[in-house]
């Protein structure tokens, strides 16, 4: 679970990257600054009902943020 835990960490912070080379939207940068925190989370979750929760909001807020994104692009 870790190593799986490490590449979506990996894969969200490419992201943020290319939101932040794509715009200068502060709100945009943040929210996907906010979703590699979540990711990140993912590792330190101490049982299968916190890691269920967190792959609930991390999903959901990445939704978001490619729907915000779109906007830029």
């Amino acid at each position: 679970m870790r190593i799986r835990a490490y590449d979506l960490r990996s894969a969200a912070q490419e992201a943020l990257f290319r939101v932040q080379m794509l715009t200068d939207d502060a709100t945009l940068s943040r929210a996907a600054s906010d979703v590699l925190d979540d990711v990140t989370m993912l590792q330190k979750a101490e049982h299968r009902a916190a890691l269920d929760e967190l792959r609930v909001r991390t999903r959901d807020d990445i939704g978001r943020l490619v729907s915000s994104a779109k906007q830029h692009l």
